[in-house]
């Protein structure tokens, strides 16, 4: 991916996204997502 001129920013945002796919497969809990609920069905902090 770097080498077709992505920023590492990017990059890392990819990674980021896979790693929370695979997550997802495995069920494992990703606290980001948790909190992604909570803020969302909850309205804490709006």
């Amino acid at each position: 991916a770097l080498e077709a001129g992505r920023d590492a920013e990017l990059v890392a945002e990819d990674l980021r996204l896979a790693a929370r796919a695979l997550g997802r497969i495995t069920g494992r809990v990703d606290v980001e997502d948790l909190l992604d609920v909570i803020f969302r069905d909850f309205c804490i902090g709006k």
